[in-house]
């Protein structure tokens, strides 16, 4: 097996990115000190499109596609991913080579400097003359649901840009109140400061793979998945197994409110999930539990799952946990996602996609008239 003496690292070129890429280097530098490892960094899709609301682009994998495409072209040997921006399946050719250990995978408020001390709860409702007084920015269908179901009171507009951008735009107008951000970002980024209020004490179940981070490589390349495989942390990596399969097995993706919380023991996976109405007045829960160490592992339809396989929901194997444990979180997942298409959730599923599509489809017109 080959280990190649310097390793092409692809990341965005945000600072939250590139600090990102520059804690796995780290990591990987410390368990790899005869490596060399060198950064290229681009823009992606997402990146570039800053003026329309995540949803309403259309498109899976707005953060990643470009990234994906320098390391089949073999311009660069891994990519550096927050794990929620990974689509559920990859290219053909692609794996997630290494999990890193997750932080926080809570939402978190950021309030304008003029509320600093408030909470979501007080702010005022309703109207002054012209605008609305509590303005509450975000782009997450997720983040909307949740937080309009405990405060009806609040608007919500969208806000794109990096986590810079994002903060810049907060404290350099009126027009938002406040910011619903992932704390693992923030805290990242050093601005625990910030942080006014966590959305874990309402309640609030979070993204899919949120406060993860992942790292991209070609899957037949060996010696890399070698080098990944030493950074890779077991409970983080079933986590994210459990919520992308639970996430595809849905068929939703993007496209509707969805959340989750997942808890790993030694021998056991808990996994909870929530589906939304786009206004937040209807919910349903539901959650289960599994063995890491069944007798056999079936998917949602009952189908074996071959443990054989060289990756679990496009996650590598490798020495961090047993085929056996991937096999469990992997069914787990699916498992969960089959028991709320029976239930009263898959008529919200389908009117949230269907919304959505709608908008998307609208947006495309609005650009297209533009052009």
């Amino acid at each position: 097996m080959d280990i190649k003496k310097t390793i092409r690292v692809g990341s965005r070129k945000s600072q939250l990115a590139m600090i990102q890429t520059d804690t796995i280097i780290d990591a990987l530098s410390a368990a790899h000190p005869e490596v060399k490892f060198e950064v290229v960094s681009m823009d992606t899709i997402g990146d570039k499109i800053q003026d329309v609301a995540l949803p309403q682009i259309g498109l899976s994998g707005v953060f990643t596609k470009e990234l994906e495409a320098a390391l089949l072209l073999n311009h660069v040997d891994i990519v550096v991913h927050s794990m929620k921006d990974c689509p559920a399946l990859l290219p053909d050719g692609l794996a997630i080579g290494t999990v890193f250990k997750r932080d926080s995978p809570y939402d978190v408020v950021v309030m304008n400097v003029k509320n600093i001390g408030k909470t979501l709860a007080d702010l005022p409702e309703g109207r002054q003359l012209f605008y609305i007084v509590s303005v509450v920015g975000t782009s997450s269908l997720r983040r909307i649901a949740q937080v309009s179901r405990i405060h009806p009171h609040l608007n919500f507009e969208s806000i794109r840009g990096n986590l810079n951008m994002r903060l810049q735009k907060l404290d350099d107008c009126d027009k938002y109140a406040a910011l619903i951000l992932a704390e693992a970002g923030l805290s990242r980024m050093g601005w625990e400061n910030r942080l006014s209020e966590r959305l874990a004490d309402s309640g609030c179940l979070y993204a899919v793979c949120q406060g993860a981070i992942g790292v991209e490589c070609r899957a037949d390349d060996k010696g890399t998945l070698a080098v990944l495989d030493s950074i890779t942390d077991r409970n983080t990596m079933l986590q994210c197994i459990a919520e992308r399969s639970f996430i595809k097995s849905l068929g939703v993706g993007y496209k509707a409110p969805v959340c989750v919380h997942c808890e790993i023991s030694r021998d056991e996976i808990h996994l909870s999930g929530a589906v939304y109405s786009l206004d937040g007045h209807e919910t349903q829960i539901l959650d289960t539990r599994a063995s890491l160490h069944p007798d056999a592992q079936r998917n949602g339809k009952g189908e074996q799952i071959s443990i054989q396989s060289p990756s679990f929901m496009s996650i590598a194997v490798g020495s961090a946990a047993s085929r056996e444990e991937m096999a469990a979180a992997q069914r787990t997942g699916s498992h969960l996602a089959e028991e709320f298409l029976k239930s009263s959730a898959k008529e919200m599923l389908i009117t949230a996609k269907v919304s959505t599509e709608n908008s998307i489809l609208q947006e495309r017109s609005r650009r297209e008239m533009q052009a």
